[in-house]
């Protein structure tokens, strides 16, 4: 069973150009993917590709323009006001934590809009979710000051699974941390996606967190999902050329440099896309390439638009 499903979504921003003057700009266009019950897709891209737009539409902070969001089957927008349905783990945890309220408050709030529990309930469900994230009882009374950047996403976790949501949305939610925090981070994630059989949306620009968290990555170019294969399928046979490219350049160990990287910057859309919007930085250009835009091709588990496999 999916327990998400994107179909044609795409978000357009109005942008002033001018005095009086207003420009449509795509940040995401025609984005369809499915994901089935208890698995983990990765989304990764370059900044501005349009990742975290699509994340804040999963969870209904923004509207797309047009398409369906559909969570176990059913349009997304009934599920608004359900604060176990769906939950998101922001990229920086001090931002998304309320400065001025104790760690403890912030946490519990999910359960008091459910109306579902006494106050001795929630906090007892607030204390034992502290511990459940590596925290202790005496840190319910601090603020997110009090606390380092690893904590304060630990923090933002329990605040996110404390209502049992069955999906959980995270928007690089470890890209503000040194490593070592990290990797403790993803560890706790993969845990209690297996002890609360959770679904992930993982968005993320490091290929090599995603390849630790996810089931399946989907690759994002300039607001569009240009492949999408499973795990192993993606790393042993990637066929973009975007893909290849992102792949070749993540840093190893024992690894040389990329000696060929990208040259350029991803286009800033101002219309549908009639060409392929890799066409500017692409090593393998052809002219139609150009001139047309490539459709979707499907091979098995793999997708991908290119017209070097058209």
């Amino acid at each position: 069973m999916n327990i998400l499903e994107l179909q044609n979504i795409s978000k357009t921003y109005s942008i002033k150009t001018g005095f009086a003057q207003k420009t449509d700009f795509y940040a995401v266009q025609n984005i369809n993917f499915s994901l089935q019950k208890g698995m983990c897709l990765g989304i990764v891209g370059e900044s501005g590709c349009g990742k975290s737009t699509l994340a804040k539409m999963i969870v209904g902070l923004l509207n797309p323009n047009s398409g369906k969001i559909l969570y176990k089957e059913q349009n997304i927008s009934s599920f608004l006001f359900q604060p176990n349905a769906i939950q998101m783990v922001f990229q920086d945890p001090f931002s998304s934590l309320n400065p001025r309220q104790c760690i403890g408050k912030s946490i519990s709030e999910p359960l008091l809009l459910t109306k579902q529990f006494s106050k001795k309930e929630v906090k007892e469900k607030t204390l034992a979710m502290l511990q459940e994230v590596g925290l202790n009882q005496e840190h319910f009374h601090r603020f997110p000051h009090e606390f380092s950047g690893g904590q304060r996403q630990r923090i933002a976790i329990a605040r996110a699974i404390i209502t049992k949501p069955e999906l959980l949305i995270c928007d690089e939610p470890v890209s503000a941390l040194d490593a070592s925090h990290q990797s403790q981070i993803l560890n706790l994630l993969l845990d209690l996606k297996e002890k609360y059989q959770l679904s992930y949306v993982f968005i993320s620009h490091n290929l090599q967190v995603v390849s630790f968290m996810c089931d399946e990555i989907a690759v994002m170019y300039a607001g569009e999902i240009i492949e999408q294969a499973s795990k192993s399928e993606l790393f042993q046979n990637p066929k973009h050329p975007y893909t290849k490219a992102l792949i070749s350049s993540a840093p190893q160990i024992g690894k040389k440099e990329n000696t060929t990287p990208l040259q350029g910057e991803p286009p800033r859309l101002t219309a549908i896309h009639t060409a392929c919007s890799f066409a500017s930085r692409c090593p393998y250009v052809m002219e139609i390439c150009k001139q047309q835009k490539p459709q979707k091709k499907q091979e098995k588990q793999h997708s991908i638009s290119c017209h070097l496999y058209q």
